[in-house]
């Protein structure tokens, strides 16, 4: 039997969010659209279900949510700026038929003013995000985590991550993100200390920009790189003022 599959949208606004999609219906036959405001009532494909469920705080609590209602075989899980290749898709439907693997994970570019991040930490990033409906739950407030059982393998075609704009938007995220990774850090036991204060932003700039040689990508990387660096400096500082 041909096995089946949901692909799972997280989204703020449903409503436009399916029209820049459209090629994932060709390939899912069910589309769960995971809504963080109530969405507004619009026509629909059959094959397309939209719920609502408040973010919060909480990333992998609206996953979970997610997976709770899907009825497929394996998931496929996006963000709304998230978007499939015609060469990812074709790898999807292939890796369905795999044997004795519960999860694949996916190579994701990141891109700003459609130039692709191919170094520095983004150049690195693989994301366990195509897996068995019954193999795990994700975990992690923020920077969630889909913890499965079984054998997972890494597929080669990336998922396109596409970014309008560079420094407002990750204040933004920052500003929301930063907070809830302090949380997460104190509940895995890794404290404020002012070693990790001053050492973990650093480390990480020098590891994205020189190791994972982030130089190459321009001034885009450079950019990018001292963002990162600032994100961890300031997860610190949210852990020190709740110490």
């Amino acid at each position: 039997m041909k096995p089946t599959l949901t692909v799972v949208i997280l989204t703020r606004l449903a409503n436009s969010v399916l029209s820049r999609h459209l090629n994932i219906l060709g390939i899912a036959d069910e589309v769960i659209i995971v809504s963080d405001q109530e969405p507004k009532k619009f026509n629909l494909p059959k094959k397309v279900k939209i719920f609502h469920h408040p973010l919060g705080n909480n990333f992998a609590s609206q996953r979970n949510f997610a997976l709770s209602k899907v009825e497929t075989d394996w998931i496929l899980f996006i963000d709304d700026d998230e978007f499939l290749t015609k060469s990812l898709i074709s790898e999807i439907r292939d890796a369905l038929n795999f044997k004795g693997v519960v999860g694949f994970r996916l190579r994701r570019i990141d891109s700003f003013y459609d130039q692709p991040l191919r170094f520095g930490e983004s150049g690195k990033t693989n994301l366990l995000r195509l897996a068995k409906a019954n193999a795990g739950s994700w975990k992690r407030r923020v920077h969630e985590t889909w913890q499965v059982k079984g054998k997972v393998i890494d597929l080669l075609n990336p998922i396109d991550h596409r970014r309008s704009d560079l420094t407002s938007g990750f204040i933004q995220r920052m500003a929301f993100y930063s907070p809830i990774d302090s949380l997460s850090l104190n509940q895995e036991g890794k404290k404020f200390s002012y070693y990790r204060l001053l050492f973990y932003p650093l480390g990480k700039l020098v590891r994205n920009y020189f190791l994972f040689f982030g130089f190459l990508d321009g001034l885009l990387g450079l950019f990018h790189v001292y963002l990162m660096m600032i994100q961890s400096f300031t997860v610190r500082i949210y852990q020190w003022e709740n110490s």
